[in-house]
């Protein structure tokens, strides 16, 4: 039986192809997804984060509106993408939903 070599190098670039196309769709899959910290650290955050968004002066004073604002960039921004992926890993974790429950979907300025 002879092994047909045009036959074999055709098959074995459509697998390279193949693999390669695969293995760049995974690549831009990964960085497209935000990250996803990890539970204790995503709960920290956010609550620093409403802590901030509790915090608007009153009566209002600009130097402490500036703080509030800053502290609100710095531990809201990502925060909406987090808690939905975070939602979604664990779905069928009953303690964690519930915990992920009190957060609100979109506090993101």
């Amino acid at each position: 039986m002879a092994i047909d070599a045009i036959a074999v190098r055709r098959a074995s670039a459509a697998a390279l192809a193949t693999a390669t196309t695969a293995a760049a769709a995974a690549l831009l899959a990964a960085c497209a997804a935000p990250p996803v910290p990890d539970l204790a650290t995503f709960l920290e955050r956010r609550a620093t984060c409403d802590h901030f968004r509790g915090e608007v002066p009153d009566p209002p004073d600009p130097q402490r509106l500036r703080e509030v604002e800053q502290g609100v960039a710095a531990y809201c921004t990502g925060t909406d993408a987090q808690l939905a992926a975070l939602r979604q890993r664990y779905r069928d974790d009953p303690v964690v939903t519930k915990q992920l429950a009190q957060f609100e979907d979109r506090v993101e300025p």
